[in-house]
């Protein structure tokens, strides 16, 4: 299978969209089902058809009667793929499917890079596929290949160095279209939006030993090394971007010295020095112009259910929705804080294949799997095996998330499988990518989910 096979179907689907007069795009509630929906809204109403849109935390059979019984074909984006089983028994008219998590099977009104030999954990994210059905649809929508980045970036895939794969082919599309520059540079989060003293106190992905947390220890940590805060041109403290060369690579190899000092993993070091992705025509010094703080933006949008803001964003709006999205992430900001220093607090629990917390009733449950897969930047963990984390859904259910990393996919780590194996016989459901997965237990079978999962980790890695 190539590329070229990939780009037919996508044509195909985007064929049978445009002959629909009136569509509705269900699309998943983080930062790449947002994006990708913005992309497919945007696609089809410049395409003439009607479109409306919702976007959800899931799909499974509690959440089914949300998007059941419309009176039009329904294209489900970031979501599906997993489901179509449940899909074919329960939604009554026809449905399309616009996804990059691993298929059950392949049918003719889906689209999905694992169908085509390409890699939907790494290389194609959910709004890399939605941007090549619109730029099928029409080559005028190479304009919305910014928001492929975004959605790739929020996925993280842009993870040991840089967006790869099929994910290139977009990068080029946006380089040619002017929206995107692409660059090795420091990828710690706030290079745009935030002072540098501030950029350092609150980093938390990694975590710098003796800085985060610590704003004068970040002051006079900058201060050796000789890199003057005042902004020569006025407005205040400076911010990373407004770095010469010479500063960032002297700020850069101090932090890289630091973590190395604290016996930090090479997958906390290599977190420090990546690809980054900059939006010339957004606002400098604002989160919009970087990609992974634009991602974090729509997470805050989908995480804290204002999912529409979040697509309105992408879709242009920089006079209602981003003054209610620079809310809601500050909100974002916050709990994400708050629920990592409780989570170092009270410790996670280690078994012989996973580690474990439960933050149950304590931290909201669309955040617990953020706040895993921060774990690792923290260096309060090992990155020996994989992260479960279990809040408590509105229903009284068990939510669990679970994170891991490419060394243990290397190794055979296969958490979407996992997730399933040891949910369903408890009747509960789970799926999602080898490295990040999601899944749904009654309340009272959490000591038996952990049991299992113990297990089939166990199996997977070879223990």
């Amino acid at each position: 299978m190539t590329f070229e096979q990939f780009y037919q179907k996508c044509k195909s689907i985007a064929d049978q969209f445009v002959k629909e007069k009136r569509l509705t795009v269900v699309g998943h509630y983080d930062a790449d089902g947002l994006a990708s929906t913005a992309i497919l809204v945007k696609a089809l109403r410049r395409a003439g058809v009607e479109t409306d849109f919702i976007n959800t935390r899931q799909i499974d059979s509690d959440h089914i009667s949300e998007v059941n019984g419309f009176p039009h074909p329904i294209v489900f984006v970031d979501m599906g793929s997993g489901q179509i089983e449940l899909l074919e028994k329960e939604i009554k008219g026809k449905f399309y499917i616009v996804d990059h998590h691993p298929p059950v099977k392949e049918t003719p009104t889906q689209v999905n890079p694992f169908h085509y030999g390409i890699d939907g954990t790494r290389e194609l994210s959910a709004t890399g596929v939605a941007y090549f059905v619109a730029k099928a649809m029409d080559e005028k929508n190479m304009d919305l290949s910014q928001m492929g980045i975004v959605g790739a970036v929020g996925d993280m895939q842009d993870l040991h160095g840089g967006l790869k794969g099929a994910n290139r082919k977009i990068i080029e599309d946006a380089e040619k279209m002017g929206l995107l520059n692409a660059h090795k540079n420091l990828t710690l989060f706030g290079r745009q939006s935030r002072t540098l003293p501030k950029m350092l106190e609150y980093c938390s992905y990694p975590m710098l030993p003796g800085l985060t947390g610590n704003y004068i220890a970040c002051l006079r940590f900058i201060e050796q090394l000789g890199i003057s805060l005042k902004n020569p041109e006025g407005g205040g403290t400076r911010h990373y971007v407004e770095l010469s060369h010479d500063e960032r690579r002297k700020l850069t190899t101090a932090l890289h010295m630091l973590l190395v000092d604290h016996n930090a993993p090479h997958l906390v070091t290599d977190m420090l020095i990546s690809e980054i992705y900059e939006f010339p025509k957004e606002k400098p010094k604002t989160e919009l112009r970087d990609a992974k703080e634009f991602a974090t933006v729509l997470n805050a949008c989908g995480r804290h259910e204002e999912g529409d803001v979040g697509v309105a964003i992408c879709m242009g709006d920089r006079e209602e929705a981003w003054p209610k999205a620079k809310r809601l992430l500050k909100k974002h900001r916050k709990e994400l804080r708050e629920g990592l220093d409780w989570v170092k607090y009270n410790g996670v629990k280690e078994m012989d294949n996973i580690y474990y917390f439960d933050a149950s009733g304590v931290i909201r449950e669309t955040l617990v799997g953020v706040i895993a897969g921060m774990i690792y930047g923290s260096m309060n963990v090992k990155t020996d095996k994989p992260i479960v984390a279990f809040g408590l859904t509105d229903g009284g259910e068990m939510k669990i998330s679970a994170r891991g990393n490419y060394d243990l996919v290397k190794k055979g780590l296969k958490l979407g499988d996992a997730l399933s194996e040891a949910t369903i016989p408890l009747g509960g459901e789970g799926g999602g990518h080898n490295v990040a997965a999601g899944a749904q237990v009654p309340f009272e079978k959490k000591e038996e989910f952990l049991k299992r999962m113990d297990e089939i980790v166990g199996k997977q890695l070879n223990k």
